[in-house]
């Protein structure tokens, strides 16, 4: 069950959307290496203090753009699972599908911006990024089916994140000629049911 958040003062919400807003422009302009508190502040219009009582450091600006994301996600996949009945199959089916139309909806809102992030970050570290708030939020709002409550979860999780990631990270360096509702069918399909879900493609 997903808890109420508190809600935030205004000028906090405002100052944090600035360095947002101003980390997304300089990202356009260059490489993540070189992007500093110091600039983002400067282009945010706020002094580096509030910089860091929102962010602490630039790892920890990318962490929380990690959580938006996942939070996101999961809320989306909650709302449907709330709207669903049926058994268990047909349940992850409607989640799987939500999964992947948000995760396309989120790659493709700003997609220069995206491929930048995806350019700059090493799959390993974009895994490591994702994978603290997705397992917090299934863990917080129990959206893991009973059956995969075991000592095997942090593989199954590792195995989902690495070819998602990797099979959203190809297309973003791609040219963008296979449309993006394509590859989300294929990474859907595979999720799902593995390479046996190729067959029915080689025809």
């Amino acid at each position: 069950m997903a808890t109420s958040k508190p809600r935030l003062d205004r000028r906090i919400v405002r100052s944090r959307n600035a360095i947002l807003s101003a980390f997304e422009r300089l990202l356009m302009e260059k490489p993540l290496a070189d992007i500093t508190v110091s600039a983002i502040a400067r282009e945010a219009n706020v002094d580096r203090k509030t910089f860091y009582v929102h962010f602490g450091t630039v790892d920890g600006l990318l962490d929380a753009i990690a959580v938006d994301v996942v939070e996101m996600i999961v809320d989306s996949v909650e709302k449907t699972l709330a709207s669903m009945d049926g058994d268990t199959n047909e349940r992850a089916l409607g989640a799987a599908a939500t999964f992947f139309k948000t995760v396309n909806e989120a790659l493709c809102n700003n997609l220069v911006l995206n491929r930048q992030l995806i350019e700059n970050i090493p799959l390993d570290d974009f895994m490591a990024r994702l994978r603290a708030p997705l397992e917090h939020e299934i863990a917080e709002r129990d959206l893991l089916p009973q059956g995969l409550k075991d000592e095997m979860f942090d593989y199954y999780l590792a195995f989902l994140l690495s070819g998602i990631i990797g099979i959203y990270r190809t297309w973003a360096l791609s040219d963008g000629s296979v449309p993006i509702e394509r590859v989300s069918g294929v990474a859907n399909d595979l999720t799902l049911n593995g390479l046996s879900s190729l067959e029915s493609r080689l025809d």
